[in-house]
C-alpha cells in the first residue's frame, strides 16, 4: 500500500510538471528584453580587425586592514576572447572643391565602430583553479573581466597601430564613390 501511493505520487509530480512544461530531469528558461532606444547613425567602418585576447585575472585573501595577501588562498580564470573591432569615422566627412576637377576631402578622427564577437568560438574559459585554501577567496567575475576588454576605450589602442591601414581603406572608398561620378576628378585628402 505504502509502495502504491508513493508511485501515484510520483506519477502525479511527473503529469504536473510534464503539463506545465517542465519535466522532472528538466528545467524552465525565461528570457525578457526590451529595446531601449533606436538611433539613426552616419558610421562608415574602414576596418575590422579580427583580435583574440587572452585573459588573465587573480584574486586572494587578504589579511584584514592590510594588502598583504595569504599564501594559497590565490583564485585564478584565463579566458580567450575571439571578436571584431570596428574601426572607422562616426562623423561626417567635408568636401572642398578647388576647382571642376580637383577636391579635398577631410576625414574626421577614426574611431572605434564597435565591437562584435566571433560567431564561431566568441569565448571560451580556459581555465578556472584555486589553489588550496581558496575557497573563502572570491571568484572571478568573468562577466565583468570580458565586458571591460569588449568596451570601445580598450579597442583604442588599435587605431594607432592600424592608423596606415585604415586610411588606405578610406581613400579606396571615397576613391570609387566620387570616380565613379567623374573618373577624371583628382581627390586631395587631409586626416585629423
Amino acid at each position: 500500500m505504502f509502495f502504491l501511493v508513493v508511485l501515484i505520487i510520483i506519477i502525479g509530480a511527473y503529469i504536473k510538471g510534464f503539463t506545465s512544461g517542465n519535466s522532472l530531469l528538466g528545467s524552465e528558461k525565461r528570457s525578457y528584453s526590451m529595446v531601449r532606444y533606436l538611433t539613426k547613425v552616419d558610421e562608415q567602418v574602414f576596418l575590422n580587425a579580427g583580435i583574440t585576447d587572452i585573459e588573465t585575472e587573480a584574486n586572494n585573501l587578504k589579511i584584514p586592514w592590510t594588502k598583504i595577501g595569504v599564501p594559497y588562498t590565490e583564485k585564478k580564470a584565463i579566458i580567450i576572447l575571439n571578436y571584431d573591432a570596428k574601426l572607422g569615422i562616426k562623423k561626417p566627412i567635408s568636401i572642398h572643391k578647388e576647382d571642376s576637377k580637383n577636391y579635398t576631402i577631410t576625414i574626421p578622427e577614426f574611431e572605434v565602430i564597435g565591437v562584435a564577437l566571433s560567431r564561431k568560438n566568441p569565448y571560451k574559459l580556459y581555465d578556472k583553479e584555486g589553489e588550496l585554501l581558496s575557497i573563502g577567496t572570491e571568484d572571478i567575475d568573468t562577466g565583468a573581466l570580458t565586458v571591460n576588454k569588449l568596451s570601445n576605450e580598450s579597442q583604442k589602442k588599435y587605431l594607432n597601430q592600424y592608423k596606415d591601414l585604415i586610411r588606405e581603406s578610406a581613400k579606396n572608398y571615397y576613391d570609387t564613390v566620387f570616380k565613379s561620378i567623374n573618373p577624371d576628378i583628382n581627390i586631395k585628402y587631409e586626416f585629423k
